[in-house]
This record gives C-alpha cells, sequence and structure tokens, in this order.
C-alpha cells in the first residue's frame, strides 16, 4: 500500500462470527462518515455467499454506499458462490489458493487514486475464520497495517467470552501497530436488562471502547482520522505549530492537507479545499 493512496485511516470491520451484522454496520458508518464531509472508500477482500440466495451481496452494498462499484469494492475472482469461508470455497470450486500477500497487494492497489479520509476493509466471518490458505482476519490485519478495528459483536448471551477472545487475538503483537480497538455491539436492546449487563461489564470490568449505536460510533472513528496543520499541511503529530504567523489563513485543509483556495476579502478570509469545503 503506497503513502501516495492508502487512506488516511484504515479501518477494519470485523466480527466476533458471521451473522452479527458487519455489512450492516459499514453501510451505516459509511453513510455517519460521508454525512459529515469524510471522503470513504470501502473493501471487501473476499465474499462467499449462496447462489440460490436472491440478496444482494456485501460488495453491492458497500458499493451503493460509497458511490464505488461492486467490483472496485470486491475483484470479481474473489467472490465464491459457495457459502463457505472463502479459501475453503475456492478450494471446493476447484480454484486456485491463494494468499494473504495476494489479497494485500490487491487492496493496497486498488484505492483511489484520490486519497479517501477513511478506507474501511469488511473482513469474512469472524476474527480468526480463515480468509486465505496461509491466515486469517488478523493476519491481514497485520499484513494491511490496519489502524482501527471495529469489532461488531451480538448483544445477547455470550457476547462477553466471544468478544474477549476475539479482542486477545486483534491485540497479539499489535504494541507495533498502535491497533485501536472498539468494541460494537449491533442489535443492542437499551431495555434489555442482560444486554445492558453485558454492556457494562465489557465497559467497566474489561476496560473495552464500547459502542451501542452509529452516532456513538462515528466520533469515535473521527477521533482516530490523521489531522493536518493548515499552515503547512503535514500531518498534525509532525508540526510544532511554528510554521505560520498569527491571523494566517489555512493555506492546507486540517482534514487532508490538501492546498487550500485562499479569498482574502477586506473583512478576513476565507479558505476551501476542494475535496472537502470550507475550512
Amino acid at each position: 500500500m503506497t503513502d501516495a493512496t492508502r487512506p488516511n485511516l484504515v479501518l477494519a470491520v470485523a466480527g466476533t462470527g458471521t451473522e452479527v451484522g458487519k455489512t450492516w454496520l459499514a453501510v451505516a458508518l459509511v453513510g455517519a462518515l460521508r454525512e459529515q464531509g469524510w471522503t470513504v472508500s470501502a473493501r471487501k477482500p473476499a465474499q462467499s455467499f449462496d447462489p440460490h440466495d436472491p440478496a444482494p451481496h456485501d460488495a453491492d452494498l458497500l458499493a451503493a454506499a460509497t458511490d464505488e462499484t461492486a467490483d472496485e469494492v470486491c475483484p470479481p475472482h474473489r467472490g465464491y458462490p459457495i457459502a463457505m469461508a472463502p479459501p475453503m470455497a475456492a478450494a471446493a470450486l476447484g480454484l486456485a489458493p491463494f494468499d494473504v500477500a495476494a489479497l494485500t497487494d490487491e487492496i493496497s492497489g486498488s484505492w483511489p487514486q484520490r486519497r479517501p479520509d477513511v478506507g474501511i476493509v469488511e473482513l469474512a466471518g469472524g476474527v480468526a475464520s480463515p480468509m486465505a490458505s496461509d491466515g486469517d482476519g488478523v493476519a491481514l490485519c497485520d499484513a494491511l497495517s490496519i489502524d482501527t478495528v471495529v469489532l461488531v459483536a451480538d448483544a445477547a448471551l455470550g457476547v462477553i467470552n466471544s468478544v474477549r477472545l476475539s479482542v486477545a487475538a486483534l491485540l497479539i503483537g499489535s504494541d507495533e501497530l498502535d491497533r485501536d480497538v472498539v468494541v460494537h455491539l449491533n442489535r443492542h436492546d437499551p431495555d434489555d436488562d442482560l444486554h445492558h449487563r453485558n454492556c457494562e461489564w465489557l465497559r467497566d470490568v474489561d476496560g473495552l471502547t464500547v459502542t451501542t449505536t452509529v452516532d456513538e460510533l462515528a466520533p469515535h472513528v473521527i477521533g482516530c482520522i490523521p489531522t493536518f496543520c493548515g499552515g503547512c499541511g503535514r500531518p498534525s503529530t509532525e508540526c510544532a505549530g511554528d510554521c505560520r504567523r498569527p491571523l494566517d489563513p489555512d493555506r492546507h485543509c486540517t482534514r487532508c492537507g490538501r492546498t487550500t483556495v485562499v479569498r482574502i476579502i477586506p473583512t478576513g478570509h476565507h479558505a476551501t479545499c476542494k475535496i472537502h469545503g470550507p475550512i
């Protein structure tokens, strides 16, 4: 993944298992981020599906949310019409095996030329489910240097065990990656006592960041997106603030670092990013 095209934040939507609502959550998160002016691209490294199920595929739903094509979200050769983990599906269909390196190269080379603010990668199944012949979802997160993982889990009975096991797997060796993990309890009913207690246990006893609505999740994700100095355009973490004088306009967008169009008027100035609008 080149620095020129890698999204400013690469986020994985993972699950504690299948059918926990990863795609629904990913689509809703894309919508929430785009409503606030952030640019978002989505990728599904590989998908398998029941060919008799008329429902749209994951890539179709993600593409509709991001205004990309389904083939951009998931390459056609990574769609397997059999309901198994992708590498198992490939084997069952008599297709060539593929490894984590192949998926990593495909994703890294597919991001839009105009660097998005957020790149969402939706995994298949649970975090330990096979993603390739030589690795699972955790291995792919490591290979892609994922910045943030949204772990989607059901809010009902058994969630504490599944979340603990999944988080432990995601954080193995992550000290070098500085990976952020947020747990999202999907289908959470605030009036259900078990759901409420599960949520509080994960927050208070396990010390995890837990969200139960997209309105809670979106601000957390936005807080993870790197910002840029309005004076020099470098990442905020790399600028000491001595690159500009008082009252200087923002000559760079604080969301993406691109050069802004500055208009000076007698009463002040206006700076506009061609991607993010007025600064």
